[in-house]
């Protein structure tokens, strides 16, 4: 069977390391560097600029580009992730934990996927902007967050600033691109408290009352999949059979809330669907726009399944948004932490050329340095599905006999088209 996964994506100095991280040895020049629409290659690319400050007083002390992919040296272990994004960290320290040797593959020079900053200087002073998400919630002290599940399976500590509430700068006031600049504060918790979000909407929403109607009636629409958000974990979640078995323990709950399977379609959809159904006032839309920005898309693109978590914990007595201390460069770096003690491996500098497939099982890969590294029991992708794709065999080139090539020709044939289309 042909066994590739591809991975979604979600404060201290870097801690003395298990083993070795394989770093980059050589760097390409700036002057290589292309627009996106015209190449795309590896070579000729450069991803991440980790310092935009071209007055150097303002320089930020990091790396220049992105290596030359050239590192990496031969090897086999039970599972080779490629990509060291959240999920391909988060995938290998979890097998190291459990037994299974790992390794992370890195392209990068940094670990961490979109987990990165730059820089910019303004008026004498220096500024640091994530390019990623930039503020979770729930990491401070154990809770349902899948990534604070993560660091305490590991065992690893993330030290973070916690803020009560966001501000939000509107650039106009009224939705016709006209009017002066204002802002206006989300504060977490008791949404009917002074100071709440019902008053946040009743201030600046076009009709208050009708955005306070509209939002009661999405959080009754989704109130029993959001209570099980407290009865399973969503660390669990998956999308195939194996669904049943990592969600066994919502079992009471679901005896007790038997209108829970009705709404199961509902999980892994899109919400705009069901924002669509119920809500109208156009402030209102906007601020779930921006709330889904959590899960990296507009609602339209969003698993409902994340926004249920936001609406049930955003509104609870003691909920705290969490900022990583040191960017969130420093949450590639307390995976990495959790990981390397039980032995997990990673290396940087290292791109992967191609997935090995063997008699319709992927068994390994082939670095950009021509090394093999092999996998005795899994190949994990954390690259994107586009670039996933590219990475495996042509399909003139596999046996046409072999269990799931149906499946990958016509995942080759979809992928494409982005999820929310």
């Amino acid at each position: 069977m042909l066994r590739i996964v591809a991975l979604a994506g979600c404060a201290a100095a870097l801690a003395p390391l298990a083993r070795p991280v394989r770093r980059a040895t050589a760097l390409h020049s700036t002057a290589e560097n292309v627009a996106q629409t015209q190449e795309t290659s590896r070579d000729k690319v450069m991803t991440f600029s980790y310092d935009t400050e071209r007055e150097r007083k303002y320089a930020k002390p990091v790396y220049k580009g992105t290596g030359d992919g050239l590192g990496g040296d031969e090897g086999e272990y039970d599972v080779v992730v490629i990509g060291s994004g959240m999920g391909g960290l988060a995938c290998g320290a979890m097998c190291a934990k459990y037994g299974e040797s790992s390794i992370v593959l890195e392209s990068h020079i940094k670990m961490g996927g979109s987990a990165h900053s730059f820089t910019h200087g303004h008026d004498g002073g220096k500024y640091s902007f994530e390019v990623g998400p930039s503020i979770f919630e729930g990491l401070d002290k154990p809770s349902l967050n899948p990534l604070r599940i993560l660091l305490d399976i590991l065992d690893s500590e993330l030290p973070v600033e916690t803020y009560q509430g966001l501000a939000y700068w509107v650039p106009t006031s009224n939705f016709d691109g006209t009017g002066p600049v204002r802002s206006w504060r989300f504060q977490l918790g008791d949404p009917e408290a002074p100071g709440g979000f019902y008053e946040a909407l009743r201030e600046h929403a076009q009709d208050g009352e009708l955005a306070i109607k509209e939002f009661k009636a999405l959080r009754a629409r989704l109130k029993t999949l959001g209570g099980s958000t407290s009865a399973v974990s969503l660390l669990n979640l998956r999308q195939d059979a194996g669904f049943l078995a990592t969600t066994a323990g919502s079992l009471p709950f679901v005896l007790s809330h038997p209108d829970v399977f009705a709404d199961l379609p509902l999980t892994f959809d899109s919400l705009h669907k069901t924002v669509d159904q119920l809500v109208t006032e156009p402030f209102l839309r906007n601020f779930i726009d921006t709330m889904c920005i959590f899960c990296g898309f507009p609602a339209k693109g969003a698993m409902t399944a994340h926004m249920l978590y936001i609406l049930e914990r955003f509104f609870e007595p003691g909920c705290a948004y969490s900022v990583p201390k040191g960017g969130t460069e420093n949450i590639a770096r307390a995976i990495h932490r959790g990981g390397a003690q039980f032995g997990m491996d990673i290396s940087l500098n290292t791109h992967v050329a191609e997935i090995l497939v063997e008699n319709g099982r992927a068994v390994g890969v082939k670095l950009k340095n021509g090394k093999i590294i092999r996998a005795r029991k899994a190949v994990v992708s954390n690259a994107t599905p586009f670039d996933t794709v590219k990475l495996l065999p042509a399909q003139d080139q596999l046996d046409p006999q072999m269990k799931g090539y149906t499946e990958l020709k016509e995942w080759r044939g979809k992928v494409g088209t982005l999820p929310r289309k």
